[in-house]
């Protein structure tokens, strides 16, 4: 009878596509987390994670598919229950129905004696869970074994089963059980029924009656099911329902890869809306349909359908409740703090009261548009969409006027509405713009006009490449998203192609901006115009001669072969995959009479512009195996192979041969050396060669230094390597050059190894070391020698010599302040050097730093740094450093960001420090007032170089119009007189 209950619950909806699959044939097994009570919720989600809101936050543990069955089920390691008492809940599609099917066949198999009983609570209709188990169940099983109904005989070894504790209940879908409280009902049947109450029970149910009723059903061990991981479970469930067809099963899944697809992505981690999904790939001949609001809606009219019998629903029901979703959706996403979850007296205004059985809240519960996702600070429940993508979509069908995103009043934004500049609304405006009404085409269209035709009022920034104000480019970025979503917008093309143009000729920030909005955009213009530009005479003149002159430069019959290799590496460069330059430079290496500089320098640019060309490969083999050829040049052949054939055993090989070599100079050795760190990471033999060089006694201390550094990089934490760095900082006849390397090295491999820490402390203490060897060592020491007392004591030591330069001292502070935090000493040093008043600016400045570094918080550091601010006599780069510096160590520190303001603002300020006080305030500005300033400050320049025009965009980019249109007019006296008279005589454009 279990056979029966194989088939998936989706069924009905994919048959109309010739579709009926077993749980066994695309099942993938869910974990499930043990909760431990409902989830309090309080923050929101972003959009592309709408998951997040269903996650549990009180749990007691979290299992693996495999681990649940043998735990909870085999070993009744349960809190409550001791195994007995099972609920698996979750949100609609969650899995739940599936996963009980896996649960009888595992009891069915795993446990002896075991007689596994399932019951779709749907069909008790007005019986009693015993009734149905002694009239319905039984009399099935008397007619599979030939009877007409259930013997006594029968019902008695029925009973004596249950009195044995060896009956199963597995009771799926509580929610669909017709009862006012079906969590009430079932726990006074169980109680009532004392035979039941000897089953072991597993129930299923949604979390919406679950957390949304009073609930009896206490004594129950809850257990949720987890979302399926993406891409590892979503991919191996698209390749189990596409078993017949995998080449679509794998266009599916590069699909869902694309750029853009992050809120799909999140979407389909619920196996019902996974289904939907595929569902589509397939009626859609491996294609969905051209707008995200298509697949939506396809989305909704799928979920309705799905388990129409156990929710009924007529056609002006949906239709009223997906009018008030709207709503809701529209609403929340404008004015709630919490924008995805959704508060129960929020909710209840659209949708009425959770105790009104006829409520839309009430039918929205039911068929799983809202679900319970927790309970607030108040113990109220708090809810959310099926998706967030949901939320965004049943908004989008709720706005009938583009103006709701858009009403632009050009000399009073003020008064305004911005919407298409607020990131919350994007993917909203985009469903609205792929809507199939027909009477809502001319509105996208003049929607489109308008964000292409928009005007932010701001003026131009005189700069080259810049022809827009930041919120000009903005609106043409949205409407560049949306023409993908609304395909028949007259004027594409155009658009288009302008958005092409800003992704080569245009400002870093705007070419950025520019180059993600063509991704977004209609792909087939985009490409046609791309293709059109390549073959435009418009193209940048640079570009177009450069291709020119090396194209003739390789057809030249005059030309040197030198000359010949340059101009085809450099055409691969700016034309990667180019027929011509591939050819060039094979040919070049089937020359007889190439010199072995040019032949090595092709073979190696025919990997770069071609990586895994056979022919460069097999050229650059032939190489290393010649016997004439030089050792530098089998060096270098030996690093291509490596680059365009990462691991090649020959590569790696001809290194260590070199390396072994008694013959090679130094220098060559070294390189080889250098190379092997490049190519050969985690080769036993390349490791081995190297720890052979450091053993030998008749290498340079410059070469063992290289090979130390390159077997930490290949192969971490080797302790020959750390010991030939610590013996190279022990010799007395090493140069200080070599000396200060090996340290350096250490600071960066030697972690925690007590022999490095020694060595550097030992070095630290040498009285004929030279100070920049001795800050080396002091630095490094603070990178591995966090909370060793020696390493600490050295430090401490070396702040309180008397002739230890300002510099060193500096370092020794930071080092100390790293490997022990909050030490006094490295802070009251640090105090120290910046109230002298006789320290150069850069140590100065690197005391400021450090200070900011080490102890966050410190109240003498930010008083002395505040102070440093106040000071007139200090330099205005030191002040930027000391500003930036204050930021770290109190965030939110207004007079840091005042300090790096006032820098922008001063007509004094060379251009260096200017560009480094808006590079500083772009890290740290936090807010809108500090944008504002922002803003303002940088409003009375009519020119920007790249740190003044980054900086503004992006405050522009944060920002709300109105703020910005403020801010920029904020001190220009003539502007705002325009604009009144402007207001006199204008009233709204748009």
């Amino acid at each position: 009878m279990l056979a029966e209950r194989r088939k998936l619950t989706t069924n009905p909806l994919t048959s109309t596509e010739g579709i009926a699959l077993q749980v066994d044939d695309v099942y993938v097994p869910l974990g499930l987390v043990e909760r431990k009570k409902q989830s309090k919720r309080q923050g929101d989600v972003s959009p592309e994670q709408g998951s997040e809101l269903y996650k549990e936050t009180e749990i007691t543990k979290t299992f693996e598919h495999d681990a649940f069955l043998e735990e909870v089920l085999k070993q009744k390691n349960t809190p409550k229950s001791q195994g007995k008492r099972i609920a698996i809940i979750g949100e609609p599609g969650a899995g739940k129905t599936t996963l009980l099917q896996r649960i009888a066949d595992w009891v069915s198999r795993e446990i002896n004696q075991s007689i596994v009983i399932w019951v779709s609570l749907a069909d008790l209709r007005e019986k009693e869970l015993k009734s149905y188990l002694f009239e319905t169940w039984l009399t099935q099983v008397a007619e599979k074994i030939g009877k007409a109904k259930a013997t006594e005989q029968l019902k008695n070894d029925f009973v004596a089963l249950f009195n044995q504790n060896n009956v199963w209940l597995l009771l799926d879908g509580l929610d669909e059980m017709s009862a006012s409280n079906p969590l009430t009902e079932i726990a006074r049947q169980f109680r009532e029924a004392g035979l039941i109450s000897q089953a072991r029970i597993v129930l299923t149910c949604r979390v919406n009656l679950w957390d949304g009723s009073i609930n009896a059903l206490d004594d129950f061990d809850i257990y949720r099911s987890l979302d399926f991981s993406y891409p590892q479970q979503v991919e191996r469930l698209i390749y189990k329902w596409f078993a017949a067809n995998q080449e679509k099963g794998e266009q599916l899944c590069t699909a869902l890869k694309e750029s853009g697809k992050e809120r799909i992505q999140d979407l389909v981690k619920n196996p019902l809306r996974l289904t939907l999904l595929c569902l589509n790939w397939q009626s859609g001949d491996g294609k969905l349909p051209d707008t995200q609001a298509g697949l939506y809606q396809q989305f909704v009219d799928d979920f309705y359908k799905w388990k129409k019998d156990e929710f009924a629903t007529n056609s002006d029901q949906r239709q009223q409740l997906n009018v008030k979703l709207g709503e809701l959706a529209k609403a929340a996403i404008d004015k709630e703090a919490n924008r995805f979850r959704l508060r129960q007296d929020f909710v209840s205004q659209f949708l009425g009261n959770t105790d009104d059985e006829k409520s839309l809240l009430k039918l929205a519960l039911n068929r799983g548009w809202l679900n319970c996702v927790g309970i607030d600070t108040n113990r109220k429940p708090v809810y959310a969409f099926f998706h967030t993508s949901f939320q965004e979509y049943f908004a989008a069908i709720a706005i009938d006027d583009w103006h709701f995103f858009l009403k632009h009043f050009p000399y009073n934004p003020s008064q305004g509405t911005y919407r298409i500049f607020e990131p919350q609304w994007k993917q909203t405006i985009l469903l609205w713009l792929g809507r199939e009404e027909k009477n809502l085409k001319q509105q996208k269209q003049q929607f489109i006009d308008a964000l292409v035709c928009f005007q932010d009022g701001c003026g131009k920034w005189n700069r080259e490449n810049v022809d827009k104000g930041f919120y000009e480019y903005r609106a043409y970025f949205v409407a560049a998203a949306g023409v993908a979503e609304f395909r028949d917008y007259l004027r594409s093309d155009g658009l288009i192609a302008q958005i092409v143009e800003w992704t080569i000729d245009s400002t870093n920030s705007i070419n950025e901006e520019a180059s993600s909005a063509l991704q977004q955009t209609d792909r087939t213009k985009a490409i046609a115009s791309l293709l059109q530009l390549l073959q435009s005479t418009d193209i940048p003149q640079f570009f177009t001669k450069a291709i020119a002159s090396l194209l003739q430069l390789l057809q030249s019959t005059t030309v040197d072969d030198y000359t010949r290799w340059r101009a085809a590496a450099s055409l691969g460069e700016i034309d990667p995959g180019n027929e011509i330059a591939i050819a060039a430079l094979v040919k070049l290496l089937q020359s007889t009479n190439l010199d072995y500089f040019t032949y090595r320098q092709a073979a190696s640019s025919l990997g770069e512009i071609d990586p895994g060309n056979k022919i460069a490969i097999s050229t650059l083999v032939e190489l290393l195996k010649s016997t004439t050829v030089d050792d530098y040049t089998r060096c270098q052949a030996a690093n291509s192979l490596g680059k365009i054939d990462p691991g090649n055993e020959i590569a790696i090989a001809a290194l260590v041969q070199l390396l072994q070599s008694t013959t090679v100079d130094d220098f060559t050795r070294w390189q080889a050396a250098d190379s092997l760190e490049k190519i050969g990471t985690g080769n036993e033999i390349a490791i081995a060669a190297l720890v052979q060089l450091l053993q030998s006694t008749t290498v340079d201390d410059f070469t063992r230094w290289q090979a130390a550094d390159s077997l930490e990089k290949i192969d971490p934490g080797n302790e020959f390597a750390i010991a030939a760095l610590v013996q190279l900082l022990q010799s007395t006849t090493v140069d200080d050059s070599t000396r200060w390397l090996a340290a350096s090295s250490l600071g960066k491999i030697g972690t925690g190894n007590k022999f490095a820490i020694a060595a550097l402390v030992k070095l630290l203490q040498s009285t004929n070391l030279d100070d920049y060897t001795r800050m080396q060592a002091a630095s490094s020491l603070g990178e591995i020698g966090t909370g060793n007392e020696n390493a600490i004591s050295a430090l401490v030591e070396l702040l309180k010599s008397t002739t230890v330069d300002d510099y060193t001292r500096c370092q020794a502070a930071n080092s100390l302040g790293k490997i022990d935090p909050g030490n006094e000493i490295a802070i009251a040093a640090l105090v120290k050097l910046l109230q002298s008043t006789n320290l150069d600016y850069f140590t100065y400045r690197q005391a400021a730093s450090s200070l900011g570094e080490i102890d966050p918080g410190n109240k003498i550091a930010i008083s002395t740094l505040v102070e440093l601010l106040k000071s007139t006599t200090v330099d205005d780069y030191t002040r930027c450093q000391a500003a930036n510096s204050l930021w770290k160590i109190d965030p939110g520190n207004e007079i840091a960001i005042a300090a790096l303001v006032q820098l922008l603002q001063s007509t004094t300020v060379d251009d260096s420090t200017r560009s480094q006080a808006a590079e500083s305030l772009g890290e740290i500005i936090q807010n809108n007032q500090h944008r504002f300033a922002v803003v303002k400050a940088l409003s009375g320049y009519w020119r920007l170089n790249d740190e003044y025009y980054n900086l503004a965009w992006k405050c522009a980019q944060n920002m709300p119009y109105p703020d910005f249109y403020k801010a920029w007019h904020q001190n220009n006296i003539a502007t705002r007189a325009l604009r009144s008279f402007a207001k006199i005589l204008f009233t709204r454009i748009i």
